[in-house]
Formats: C-alpha cells, structure tokens, sequence
C-alpha cells in the first residue's frame, strides 16, 4: 500500500515523503521532488546544489528510540501504529521539514535566537513521542495515537520547539516563552491556531535553540513576531 501527499503549491521546493509498506513492518520515507513543470533532467548549477544543500536539517532521533529508528529516519513500528500513520498522514521522521528562510528579519532572528527554524506541511511525530511507537508494543502507544489523533483534527498548525544544551528548567522556560510569542504573535496577524481570513497554516514548525541560555536572555516577542510573519507569507494555503 503506497500513500503519497501532494504539497501546497508555495511549498513545492520542499521535499515531502511516501510511505511504502514492506513484509518487516517499516515505514520507509522515499523523497519526492515535485515540479510544477516537465522539463528534461539536467544536472543542477552548483549554486542550487547549495541552495538545497541549506535546505536541509539534521535529523533527530533520541537515544531512547535509536533501536528501532534508523539513521535515515525508518521507523520500525506495529502493524496498528503503520496502520495510523499512513490513514492521517503523520509523519515520525522529523528530517522531512525543511529550512524556513524567508527575508533578513527571520534570518536575523535566527542567528540572534541561535535558532533552527524548518517547516513541513506535514504533522511530523514529536522526537521524544517515538519510544512509544516502538515494534515490540508500548503499553502507552494507543493513547499516544488517540491523542496524536485529536491533535491532527483540530490543529492545523503543530509546533514543536527542542533544545540543546543548558539546565531542563532553563530549556523548558525558554521554549514556553517562544512558542508562546509565537501564536501571540500570529492571533495579531488574524491566525487563531493557524487559521484565520479563509486561510490556514497547516503543518510543523519545528524550531531547534541551540543556546537557549543565550536565547533566555533576549525578549521573545521579536522572534515570535519574525516566525509568524513568515508563516503566512510563505506556509498559509485556502482554507479546506
């Protein structure tokens, strides 16, 4: 059984995934690049390799989940947990978002903050959510899938912020305040949740803070305020 997801148009020069299922029970992530033309295949400039070269982030896979998450993001799993995966379109392999960059306001955020912000049109699986879909049955698995469940009918937009480095309280702080900043800073754009003016933001936002000491010195509003103009210039499709 194969699934494959059509990306909004703005976001076409990402790169979305296709589940196919295989005897062992894995999901394996088969990159797609999708063209709104058919021109003949040719090398790319070595300015594009760059360009998608920067595109890219680094995957994360906690240690609890490394046994049955390959280093390319496969997930081994149960039949029940393929089973839902596939039927509501989540996606466990967080490498699949891709760099946000949209202007000098978010690229200059992003240096201040020592922030990686990526986005996916897909819902991407939390990291530390993966332990629970593991292929020998976690005993919290189906409830982790009815709450992943809820999440996906009445969220549009999902974000998720991770960190690196500092104490559990300074990184936990730090990411409330940003992520707060964040739908504020969207509910003043007219976007309650991700949606707003016939208009949704659908998908991840994932954004890793490499510093969050260096981050939980500065106010949050800037950074919420740069995150949220560049999702709805660059994420909001018509509302379904």
């Amino acid at each position: 059984m194969t699934a494959a997801v059509q990306l909004p148009l703005p976001l076409r020069h990402l790169i979305t995934k296709k589940f196919t299922q295989i005897p062992y029970l894995s999901l394996i992530p088969t990159q797609i690049r999708l063209s709104s033309t058919k021109a003949p295949r040719q090398a790319p400039a070595p300015s594009q390799r760059k360009s998608i070269l920067r595109d890219t982030i680094r995957r994360y896979i906690p240690e609890e989940a490394k046994k049955f998450v390959k280093p390319d993001g496969k997930l081994l799993t149960t039949p029940e947990t393929m089973a839902f995966f596939l039927e509501h379109n989540l996606e466990p392999d967080n490498g699949a978002a891709r760099r946000l960059t949209t202007g000098p306001g978010l690229q200059n955020v992003s240096k201040a903050y020592h922030a990686t912000i990526a986005f996916s049109p897909r819902h991407i699986i939390h990291p530390h959510d993966l332990r629970f879909f593991d292929p020998r049955g976690h005993p919290l698995a189906a409830a982790r899938r009815a709450k992943y469940l809820r999440k996906s009918q009445q969220e549009p937009l999902w974000i998720m912020i991770t960190g690196a480095g500092a104490a559990s309280v300074v990184r936990t702080l730090t990411q409330r305040r940003l992520k707060s900043a964040i739908y504020r800073s969207l509910e003043d754009l007219g976007f309650q949740n991700g949606v707003g003016g016939g208009k949704e933001i659908r998908g991840t936002l994932w954004i890793t803070i490499h510093n969050p000491v260096a981050a939980s010195k500065l106010a949050p509003e800037p950074f919420g305020e740069a995150v949220a103009r560049a999702l709805r210039s660059r994420c909001s499709q018509p509302l379904r």
